[in-house]
């Protein structure tokens, strides 16, 4: 019981998809040992999904939202602020406050992308498997999530294999290829396309790396390097003209 009240915050982190690497792995460990978070877990996720479903989202009138940033501008402290509104428009306030909680932005995943890529520089875990042979690559990948990445073979272009790992966004496990173009290494993220998981259409940058998306073969991909935009776009190119091998 005291194991399952440690890692109840973390489950909330994991549905949000605001936990690291580590955490999100400690998260979904723990979940997949113990039936009582697992089922409090899939609560949670049922219990957002009919939120979300049900559209209670409402913009705040522009009356509202002006005299919010009046009071804001003229008073420090909260209270203050809250002293100044009626009692109506206290409501909508808390009310708004209340919505915010419970549908929280969009996540970046670009940013995410470019997070995770930076940590695999900064920790020198760049791949769990090390291997520019397919053949070694790929089936490591079958053991350890439950689907297939593709994995593309265009050494002859310039971009060699260099291994792969499991990482985390958006609080699911995906699959990070990782290739080398000269000095510059490249993360491939891959997972199955869900709805929703629209990327930009030309490198976009986050955190001083390039990021580009698309998807193939009902995939989405997500690329990351320091390489330049154009460079980006040629590796994009390369891999949507073959065939995984």
């Amino acid at each position: 019981m005291t194991d399952c009240k440690e890692h109840e915050p973390l489950l909330h982190g994991l549905l949000d998809g605001e936990l690291d690497a580590a955490n999100a792995l400690k998260a979904e460990q723990h979940i997949a040992s113990c039936k009582a978070c697992a089922d409090v877990y899939a609560e949670l996720q049922a219990l957002r999904g009919v939120i979300r479903g049900a559209n209670l989202k409402e913009p705040a009138p522009a009356q509202l939202r002006a005299r919010v940033r009046t009071s804001i501008d003229r008073q420090s402290k909260p209270m203050a602020i809250a002293r100044r509104f009626s009692w109506p428009a206290a409501g909508l306030i808390a009310a708004s406050l209340f919505a915010f909680a419970l549908f929280p932005r969009t996540p970046d995943i670009g940013l995410e992308i470019a997070s995770s890529h930076v940590r695999s520089l900064q920790a020198n875990h760049i791949v769990d498997v090390a291997s520019s042979d397919h053949h070694t690559v790929k089936p490591w990948f079958a053991g350890h999530l439950d689907f297939s990445p593709p994995i593309y073979d265009i050494a002859a272009q310039g971009y060699p294999l260099v291994g792969g790992r499991i990482d985390y966004v958006n609080g699911h496990t995906v699959a990070a290829v990782v290739y080398r173009h000269g000095d510059h290494l490249i993360n491939l993220f891959i997972w199955p396309k869900r709805d929703g998981a629209n990327g930009p259409a030309m490198p976009e940058t986050r955190q001083g790396y390039n990021v580009l998306h698309w998807t193939k073969l009902g995939f989405s991909c997500w690329a990351v390097s320091d390489m330049s935009p154009q460079e980006l776009q040629r590796f994009e190119a390369l891999v949507k003209d073959q065939t995984p091998v």
